[in-house]
């Protein structure tokens, strides 16, 4: 079970990286706009933290992303 979580956790990340990096935002830039710290956000971007419900949705509106599209991920580790 662990295996998946890690998946989970490291393909999250990499969908926020990428969408934070098309808007040309720094890390801290996204902290700022969801009421998050920018180390946390590299954080969850490296997979090393798991971000609760509350705050990705914090993060879908500042992305301005339905919270569905941000955690449509892969079902299984590629």
């Amino acid at each position: 079970m662990e295996r998946r979580v890690n998946h989970v956790r490291k393909a999250l990340g990499v969908r926020i990286r990428s969408l934070r990096k098309e808007r040309g935002w720094s890390q801290e830039a996204l902290g700022e706009r969801s009421a998050l710290s920018g180390k946390f956000i590299g954080e969850v971007e490296r997979g090393e933290k798991s971000i609760s419900v509350d705050s990705l949705y914090r993060v879908s509106v500042a992305l301005k992303i339905a919270l569905r599209k941000l955690i449509d991920l892969p079902a299984r580790p590629q």
